[in-house]
């Protein structure tokens, strides 16, 4: 157990709601919608993306790049890969990121056990969200779950300039909730981001292993693999 908790932080994507899943369907649906199959087949086009995706998103968190350039670059990038020249690309990469992005948080798909989480959790604490993700998407996907409801501030990089891991961002939640850090708890499944940011800062920290992966978590509190697991934690 966990004790004196009042605050529950947790991260949206691969968290409450299931980006990796619903990441493949907006993907397949731009490679269709700008009809990318006359370059590549569908394959080449994730491969390509996810590549250049992940390592842009590892660069972002640490603020080592600006949002807008993560943008820019990913989906310009693939398409470059899969054989446009440079200097046609012009505004396709940023409609093509546009329409991923809408077609994204539209997408209802959630975490098995995250809505039980919310459910249990709700009538004892405080419920709020603290994520890297971009402004208007992360709260659209969280309606497009049928969670929002159980969420009272919904807290982003995008509203202080600030990204997990980084201490500036957590202190910034603990105001915009009027909470302090020993009462808080993050909940998140990024270990480095997510559990070390918020250990860093004086907070509780969950870890959500996703997929069971092996290793230490030193900096967790707690490691759970089922989120239902957390209400007997808290």
């Amino acid at each position: 157990m966990i004790e004196g908790i009042k605050t529950v932080f947790v991260d949206v994507d691969d968290t409450l709601w299931w980006f990796s899943e619903n990441s493949l369907m907006s993907l397949r649906h731009v490679y269709e919608v700008f009809k990318l199959d006359r370059f590549a087949d569908y394959d080449a086009f994730d491969r390509y993306y996810h590549d250049i995706n992940s390592r842009l998103w590892e660069l972002y968190h640490y603020g080592k790049i600006e949002k807008s350039f993560l943008v820019e670059e990913r989906f310009r990038y693939a398409l470059e890969k899969i054989g446009f020249q440079p200097g046609t690309i012009g505004r396709l990469g940023a409609e093509i990121n546009e329409e991923y992005l809408r077609y994204l948080a539209l997408q209802p798909l959630l975490v098995p056990g995250a809505r039980v989480m919310l459910e249990g959790l709700a009538p004892g604490y405080d419920i709020n969200v603290l994520s890297n993700g971009f402004k208007g998407v992360q709260q659209q996907k969280l309606r497009s779950g049928g969670i929002d409801g159980y969420i009272r501030h919904v807290v982003l990089s995008d509203d202080c300039g600030i990204t997990k891991p980084l201490r500036g961002i957590f202190d910034y939640a603990l105001g915009v909730c009027g909470a302090t850090a020993e009462s808080s708890v993050m909940i998140g499944d990024n270990y480095d981001t997510d559990v070390c940011g918020a250990k860093n800062a004086g907070w509780h920290t969950i870890f959500f292993n996703r997929g069971g992966k092996s290793g230490d978590y030193p900096a967790a509190d707690a490691v759970v693999e089922d989120l239902r697991e957390v209400l007997s934690l808290l």
